[in-house]
């Protein structure tokens, strides 16, 4: 079963002739992995290399790795190594997690691979989207891991995501093939030994349920619902007006909530606070509301959201930013656009003006839609001997 799955998945992704990377740390899943991989070569046209990473932790990694290039030897295989300098501090596992990565994706420079291939199984799914529901991520983080994603310009591929580790520990037992205990994964020094000796166990006994099935099914059901919203996006990518100093986007379009929500917090990196705050504006149809998140700004005004980069230039101090032409409407004035009338004119600011005339072009602009935030950014030319004006976005 275990060999038909690997070569299931590969006969979906394989090149003709390709080279692929397996990521091997001697352990049971990567072991398994690694000659399942043997197998499936006599069925597929790919050839295969193997990286080991000594993370130094255990007196007897330097061994374990002479053990895996003579594994690698016997199967006369391409075996590349890489020893990490010891570390000190605190989040030990990320930051070895970005020093493999790093590595995997210089041999993935050199050698053009078309994958890595990682030994990640049911259990490691399980205790990823178990973590990420303690960090309170979203949809996308709650998805853990992927069977196939992009990391860096490095395709990486996990063929076992779906299996148990029993299953391959089964498999190496069975084909009586050696494979490393690391002493690590009952040290609870690390987050993920202590998820799998205690926390597991612990919930197991309160609620009487296996913990990885269900934590892996939840990962599996945000992945989905993550590609869902993502194909959602390209709806919404395509309503943004863009222009040269940011975009917007007609909400009367009829966009759900739920998907609006989930694109604009790929837009910029909202607390969770400041985007519940967005959205009930924007449900209770607010004419007017500003959201700053980072350098980006969130502006609502009748029923349109604007998004762009603080300050929003105003004509009578940038007026090389615009160019001359547009139909004179707000909305090309967006678009970087001014139409320029003819004659001899002064150029006036709204609130310069009179207060009664500044009332009758507010009342003006607001039948017409503009922006309020536009109101005093750009230009009203007057022209004083006719007594008669041309206003832009009316």
């Amino acid at each position: 079963m275990l060999k038909q799955v690997v070569k299931d998945f590969l006969t979906l992704r394989l090149e003709k002739g390709t080279k692929l990377l397996l990521g091997l740390s001697g352990g049971a899943d990567s072991m398994a992995l690694l000659y399942l991989l043997v197998e499936t070569r006599e069925a597929l046209d790919f050839a295969l290399h193997i990286a080991h990473v000594d993370h130094g932790w255990r007196e007897e990694s330097a061994r374990e790795a002479e053990a895996l290039k003579q594994v690698a030897a016997h199967l006369k295989l391409p075996f590349h190594l890489h020893r990490l300098e010891k570390m000190e501090g605190g989040d030990l596992e990320n930051r070895a997690r970005e020093k493999r990565l790093a590595f995997f994706s210089r041999l993935h420079k050199e050698e053009k691979f078309q994958a890595l291939l990682l030994a990640h199984h049911m259990g490691d799914q399980a205790e990823t989207v178990f973590k990420r529901v303690g960090e309170g991520a979203g949809f996308k983080g709650l998805g853990g891991l992927y069977e196939e994603r992009v990391i860096d310009d490095l395709p990486v591929w996990r063929p076992l995501l779906s299996m148990k580790k029993e299953a391959l520990i089964h498999y190496l037992n069975k084909k009586k093939l050696p494979f490393f205990e690391d002493a690590t994964n009952q040290d609870p020094t690390y987050l993920r030994s202590r998820m799998r000796t205690a926390l597991f166990p612990e919930l197991e006994k309160i609620f009487g349920k296996k913990m990885i099935g269900n934590f892996a099914r939840l990962g599996k059901m945000c992945q989905e619902l993550t590609l869902y919203l993502e194909e959602k996006n390209q709806g919404l990518e395509k309503a943004l007006v863009r222009g040269p100093f940011g975009t917007y986007l007609d909400l009367r379009l009829g966009f759900h909530p739920f998907e609006l929500k989930y694109f604009l917090k790929g837009l910029a990196p909202f607390s969770y606070d400041a985007l519940e705050v967005l959205m009930k504006l924007i449900r209770q149809k607010r004419p007017s509301g500003k959201i700053h998140v980072g350098s980006t700004t969130f502006q609502l005004s009748r029923s349109y959201l604007f998004i762009y980069k603080e300050p929003f230039p105003s004509f009578f101090e940038t007026p090389e930013l615009w160019e001359e032409g547009g139909d004179g409407s707000w909305r090309a004035f967006w678009e970087g656009k001014v139409a320029i009338p003819e004659g001899k004119y002064l150029l006036q600011k709204l609130s310069y003006l009179e207060p009664l005339i500044r009332k009758k072009i507010k009342k003006r602009y607001g039948a017409k839609g503009v922006p309020s935030f536009f109101y005093d950014k750009m230009p009203i030319f007057a022209y004083p001997e006719k007594k008669k004006s041309f206003i832009l976005g009316v």
